[in-house]
């Protein structure tokens, strides 16, 4: 009989959770850079493993945030709103941090919530067994009987923890279409794989002072999309640098990112067209963000390759 289960990933910045959506997945959804708060929004990513539809919510990383900081108020809180959706929660424990104090008390809120957990311990690629080992007494202690290793950039254990989700999906029927990889809108997405790219390219703190928002999403005869995106910075000199010399910046950002959103659009011929505008206090303005509410912007169902 068909059935499924929505499996939040849960954990602290820069545990590993959307390398391991997109390992679920099996293709690039979420989009992934070495920064810790990359992921700004939660974002479903839908799986099939034979009957069970594992419906995974990949959220931000939860962290204290600062109350004049509008838009780290609103990246956690989307984390915490997830768990009103789940029906599960994987907990992901980054293996070169451990069980510190940071994810001890994470844990202990998440307790609050009266849903299933599992411990996942992410990176064991990048550690010494000894403390792999430490950090799963740690869990045990705590009185966890599902603790998973894994390895999301490798994807070693990554089926394991498939076999383990599966288990613990136990609503009937699907809810999703069977080719269906998210409910998030199309001009989301290509927001959020400009914005990863920008991750990539630019240095130290100015991703961190940048956003994208899609401003017209448009499909246009046969299989072409036209798109106008915003990117919004705090000073001109932030500006000058992401168009960098001659545009070359901005130039590279937009082939780039047209590739992936190509290839998440089937293939589609898109035409991208990014604006740089300085927007000192964006931050605290909620207008400048792009948000992944599928009942606040039009959807276009996103299939497999």
């Amino acid at each position: 009989m068909k059935k499924h289960g929505i499996i939040a990933l849960v954990g602290a910045p820069n545990a590993g959770k959307s390398t391991l959506t997109n390992a679920l997945l099996g293709q690039k959804l979420s989009i992934v850079s070495s920064k810790v708060q990359t992921t700004r929004n939660s974002i479903k990513a839908i799986t099939i493993e034979g009957e069970t539809q594992i419906v995974l919510i990949d959220t931000p990383g939860i962290f204290i945030p600062r109350n004049d900081k509008i838009l780290e108020r609103v990246i956690v809180k989307s984390a915490w709103q997830a768990l009103r959706e789940a029906n599960h929660i994987c907990f992901l424990i980054d293996a070169t941090v451990g069980m510190n104090i940071e994810n001890s008390r994470i844990i202990a809120d998440l307790k609050k919530e009266n849903l299933p957990l599992t411990i996942v311990i992410n990176k064991i690629d990048l550690v010494k067994k000894s403390r792999l080992l430490e950090t799963f007494a740690a869990a045990a202690a705590l009185g966890f009987k599902d603790i998973l290793p894994i390895s999301a950039e490798t994807k070693d254990g990554v089926e394991n923890l498939k076999k383990l989700l599966c288990e613990k999906c136990q609503n009937p029927n699907w809810i999703y279409a069977e080719d269906q990889i998210t409910d998030a809108p199309m001009r989301f997405i290509a927001s959020e794989i400009t914005r990863e790219k920008l991750f990539l390219k630019l240095d130290q703190e100015l991703p961190y002072s940048l956003t994208v928002k899609t401003d017209s999403y448009e499909t246009l005869g046969g299989s072409e999309i036209k798109i106008h995106q915003t990117i919004f910075v705090t000073k001109d000199s932030q500006k000058s640098i992401v168009v960098g010399k001659n545009g070359s910046m901005i130039k590279q950002i937009g082939l780039e990112s047209r590739r992936d959103i190509s290839e998440i659009a089937g293939g589609a011929n898109v035409h991208l067209f990014l604006f740089v505008k300085v927007k000192k206090n964006w931050m605290n303005d909620i207008e400048s963000y792009e948000i992944a509410d599928v009942e606040k912007l039009p959807n276009q169902k996103i299939s497999k390759k």
